[in-house]
């Protein structure tokens, strides 16, 4: 009742779907793969961010430090040498120095700001990274078997077409 091409149409709707399963679940464990390198590049990123935000920190309270020792040094010179109010020259001396430890907070916070910015770019380079994976559609189970019914239904069609109306021999192609 089955004739060999109908056989071998079957098979060979069995393997291709078999084929595209095989091939749909690597791409599964590519993407996977392609997610956890993403996540893994992103910590590293927050990871550089955060040392910078340290350093960053560090230097400000290194140049703060100078400033203030700069400023005591100049007071007490001035003090020292008796060079006149010593009212009017620490008020001079530090408004000086006030000034300097303005500019280092100006740049510490422009620091801040850059490194923000910086943790929103890493952030989106991540989204982006995960927008390009594309998903994996898997084949149908149903679309298999409708498949194979559909070829098994023109086998049987054929078969009866090739018999003979009177006897049910079948004639031969």
């Amino acid at each position: 009742m089955c004739d060999v091409v109908t056989a071998l149409k079957i098979g060979t709707a069995v393997m291709q779907y078999r084929n595209q399963r095989a091939v749909a679940k690597s791409q599964i464990k590519a993407n996977e793969q392609t997610r956890k390198n993403s996540d893994q590049a992103y910590l590293n990123d927050l990871s550089k961010i955060d040392r910078e935000y340290v350093s960053t920190s560090r230097e400000k309270k290194a140049e703060e430090f100078r400033l203030s020792q700069e400023r005591n040094k100049k007071q007490a010179q001035a003090l020292n040498l008796n060079a006149g109010n010593g009212d009017k020259i620490i008020q001079d001396i530090a408004g000086t120095y006030d000034l300097q430890f303005l500019d280092v907070a100006r740049d510490y916070e422009t620091d801040i700001i850059k490194l923000m910015g910086q943790e929103s770019e890493a952030y989106a380079a991540q989204q982006r990274r995960y927008n390009n994976i594309r998903p994996v559609p898997m084949p149908s189970q149903t679309g298999l078997m409708l498949q194979v019914a559909t070829i098994g239904a023109e086998g049987y069609q054929k078969f009866k077409d090739n018999q003979k109306p009177d006897t049910g021999e079948v004639v031969a192609p």
